[in-house]
């Protein structure tokens, strides 16, 4: 039995190439949600949105690299979700 559905749920979680960040993505995957991945290096974002994908599937995950101390970074992030999902439920920071 599962707790939460997050089914057709969007979220960003930033600082989610490692730690805590990596696992609340695993852990709303595992769930249901769709998750954008963000930190500021995108090679390390790649490889958790790839990790996730080949977990639960493809189109699960994607890799946004992004710098959330900037308001074009975060701005791109959120344009990058959007855009890959079209809207987005859930904000981790």
């Amino acid at each position: 039995m599962s707790l939460f559905d997050l089914t057709g749920k969007i979220a960003i979680i930033t600082g989610s190439s490692r730690w805590i960040g990596k696992a609340s993505a695993f852990e709303l995957a595992e769930h249901g949600a769709k998750v954008a991945i963000s930190s500021r290096k995108q090679e390390a974002c790649d490889a958790v949105a790839a990790e996730i994908n080949g977990k639960y599937g493809d189109g699960t995950a994607i890799a946004v690299a992004a710098n959330i101390s900037d308001k074009a970074g975060l701005q791109h992030l959120v344009d990058a979700a959007r855009g890959a999902f079209g809207k987005i439920d859930i904000l981790v920071c």
